[in-house]
């Protein structure tokens, strides 16, 4: 009787050459140890060429965990020399070992001997570690299974991308001298470039790295997604692909995934009554000052290194004023991007981003973004400002207490019209009234055919007065819903908002009655409160 022994971890099985036949002995072990291989064991088996085995009965009996199974007959043990066991993982990426002992004096085979088994019989081709081969046969590490083999995965090419080598963001703030005061003349907010000039590189998507798996079968990467070329005005793309370049000279911008060059118009001078209106399809420049009673319209943005009085200035994209503006109460500013000024005084702008100033005075100032006073005063003195987002200065209000409103969340587009819409339900609701008593008389007699007429004629305009009565109802609960839903909007006061102040965020309402100091408003429940300030 001869007998092997393979032990994993919890799990392990014995040969036995009994008087009365060939036995399997197992002992299963931990559910959540090693599990005994069938397949290690039928494999063990076969190379030891035992007569009248039934490998089915064999398996069967292993996943019922019978613990003696009865393989064969008796009869004496053969001689084999020592072999390996391999098992392929699904995904063809690597190869584990297990390394058979000789069997009744058989003889233990090389590691060439193997090398050429592992290529030969089990189709291993790539990645195989010879050094654990070598260690494995050298200390004879029997029924131990072991990493032999391992794939190459594939590497995906790299996605490519687009380098803009000009600022694509700004922050239209100032820079801040030491004494606080703000750099207006130096924003640097535009970039000029010259026809032909690259003004993107675009990095072309990568087509990756072969993999290998254990059996040498090619494994393709999945090649990078070129970049998105974005919108593009007076530009083109290289005709190596490679690149962005301008296709003419002027002041560019990247906006809303738009790369757009734009014509710029230069003033040298003033616009005055010698130049007079301008109406430009690009941008337009101006290196002195806009005198009253004169207007800029152009579809880019606008840039006046002067002064501003009771002009008007439309721009579809950016103003900035490096000096200010003085509106004498007919001055205006309307712009598609943002609105940056030294300084605003007595006029009306309103800018679909931010407006960013050192201070504001007896203003009408409306923001889709943000109102952020940058510089050495940092205030907003008298007038009406709006803004969706935040409104952040030194001072709001004045020590002489002057009126100033600010309005903060819902936009003033939203206000304005969900006043209307009280005003108009109201007006309906009257005229339904009398429309109604109006039907009611002439229901109460009879009436002639001319009589008829006018009585159907009030019960159609009562259906047209109840649907429009309905459609304003229903917009103001749509607006009572948004209104009464914080915003996040907030007022934020680094110095102090003086008395007099009327506040406006979301739903709520307040009016400021003494200083408040470093302080943050903002909407909670119904209300507007205050909070040490958060900038």
């Amino acid at each position: 009787m001869s007998e092997n022994i393979i032990t994993n971890n919890d799990a392990s099985y014995k040969i036995e050459y009994q008087e009365d036949g060939v036995v399997l002995l197992t002992e299963y072990g931990d559910t959540e140890g090693v599990k005994i291989d069938s397949n290690l064991i039928v494999y063990d088996l076969k190379r030891r060429n035992i007569l009248g085995m039934n490998e089915a009965e064999i398996k069967a009996g292993i996943k019922r965990r019978k613990e003696i199974i009865k393989i064969a007959d008796a009869q004496e043990e053969n001689t084999e020399d020592s072999d390996i066991f391999v098992t392929i993982a699904k995904d063809k990426m690597s190869a584990n070992m297990t390394y058979l002992p000789p069997c009744n004096g058989g003889i233990e085979k090389s590691t060439d001997d193997f090398l050429t088994v592992l290529k030969d019989k089990w189709g291993i081709a790539y990645g195989i570690d010879e050094s654990t081969l070598v260690r494995t046969i050298r200390y004879k590490e029997y029924y131990k299974p072991v990493l032999i083999a391992q794939g190459r995965e594939p590497v995906n090419g790299e996605d490519g991308k687009l380098v803009f080598l000009f600022n694509t963001e700004h922050s239209y703030a100032p820079k801040l001298s030491e004494d606080g005061s703000a750099d207006y003349k130096n924003l640097n907010v535009f970039e000029s470039v010259s026809e032909g000039s690259e003004v993107v590189t675009i990095i072309l998507p990568g087509e990756g790295e072969e993999g290998t798996n254990v059996l040498g079968d090619t494994l393709e990467p999945k090649p990078g997604a070129a970049a998105k070329i974005p919108t593009l005005k007076n530009v083109k793309i290289s005709e190596d692909g490679k690149a962005l370049l301008a296709t003419k000279s002027g002041r560019i911008d990247y906006i809303r995934n738009s790369i757009e060059v734009n014509d710029v118009y230069q003033v040298k001078g003033d616009v005055d009554m010698s130049v007079g209106n301008l109406k430009f399809d690009g941008d337009v420049m101006v290196n002195g000052n806009v005198i009253s009673g004169l207007t800029i319209n152009a579809t880019g943005a606008i840039e006046v290194k002067g002064y501003v009085e009771a002009a008007t200035l439309i721009a579809g994209k950016d103003i900035v004023l490096k000096n200010g503006m003085q509106g004498m109460g007919k001055g205006v500013l309307s712009a598609g991007g943002n609105i940056v000024a030294r300084f605003i005084e007595h006029c009306e702008i309103s800018a679909k981003g931010n407006i960013t100033s050192d201070y504001i005075v007896h203003s009408k100032a409306i923001a889709g973004g943000s109102i952020l006073m940058k510089g050495k005063w940092g205030k907003i003195v008298g007038g009406h400002v709006c803004a969706e987002k935040e409104i952040t200065a030194n001072e709001v209000g004045s020590v002489s207490n002057e009126h100033t409103t600010v309005e903060l969340g819902i936009s003033p587009e939203e206000r304005s019209k969900y006043s209307e819409l009280l005003v108009s339900r109201d007006q309906l609701r009257e005229q339904l009234e009398k429309v109604n008593m109006a039907v009611k008389i002439y229901a109460a007699k009879q009436v002639s055919a001319e009589r008829q007429e006018m009585r159907d004629k009030l019960v159609a305009a009562k259906s047209q007065l109840e649907n429009q009565y309905a459609q304003a109802v229903k917009e103001i609960e749509q607006l009572d819903k948004i209104m009464s839903t914080s915003s996040g909007a907030r007022l934020n006061a680094t110095k102090a908002v003086y008395p007099n102040v009327k506040l406006l965020i979301d739903s709520a309402m307040t009016t400021t009655r003494k200083i408040v100091e470093h302080a943050t408003f903002k909407y909670s429940k119904g209300e507007v409160v205050f909070t040490s300030c958060e900038v």
